[in-house]
């Protein structure tokens, strides 16, 4: 696909960021935002922490099924389609890291490592809009609320590390959306009362005979 369309305003905003936002103090803050997006572990960590709780356990099931989505469509599908570069690799894009030092292999130092996969959309935003959608959708807010400020800063870190074209970051925000929804309107929907009666139910068995405390549900 040819993102031609798209280059004047992604390259305005990386000069925005370039020009107003960055400083030493983000430049330590981003990586270890960013971090907490690599590979989707914390969100997966949370899905699983969440599927042995009966109060938070349909949200477990819907986060688990919104990042197994967004495997299959953002990751292994939609990044071969659309097979596109990583802004370090886009020649039009040379001057905003010309202030980069140059590594061995001649691309920008940045201040994470380069990114082998293709750039469009971002699994890092992809997953964690997918993960904080999902628990917003059942209405866990004190856990969503954050959830979702930690997305949108994760998706901006992206952009701020200079990783992902801002249009990667915001088509992935919309993706991870779709895909939350997607897993409670319907899969969740159907996998998750099998999951509560064949599974759930033998976790909270054994905690109440474990600590003898029985936690209510939803």
């Amino acid at each position: 696909m040819d993102f031609s369309a798209f280059s004047a305003f992604d390259h305005s905003v990386f000069q925005w960021i370039q020009e107003h936002v960055w400083c030493e103090v983000l430049n330590v803050l981003m990586p270890i935002i960013t971090f907490f997006g690599e590979g989707g572990w914390l969100w997966i960590v949370l899905a699983v922490v969440c599927l042995f709780s009966k109060k938070y356990r349909k949200v477990g099931v819907t986060m688990a099924f919104a990042l197994i989505v967004m495997l299959l469509v953002n990751d292994l599908t939609l990044k071969n389609i659309f097979a596109r570069v990583r802004p370090f690799n886009f020649e039009p894009f040379a001057d905003l890291y010309a202030g980069f030092p140059a590594a061995a292999n001649g691309k920008p130092e940045l201040l994470v490592s380069l990114p082998s996969s293709y750039s469009f959309p971002s699994g890092h935003t992809s997953s964690s809009f997918a993960a904080a959608t999902a628990i917003l959708l059942n209405k866990k807010w004190k856990v969503g609320v954050p959830a979702g400020i930690l997305a949108i800063l994760i998706g901006f870190s992206r952009n701020y590390l200079m990783v992902h074209y801002p249009t990667d970051v915001l088509f992935g925000a919309l993706m991870g959306i779709v895909y939350a929804v997607i897993a409670y309107f319907l899969i969740a929907k159907f996998v998750y009362p099998l999951f509560d009666k064949y599974v759930g139910q033998k976790v909270d068995a054994f905690f109440e005979k474990k600590f003898g405390k029985k936690e209510k549900a939803n």
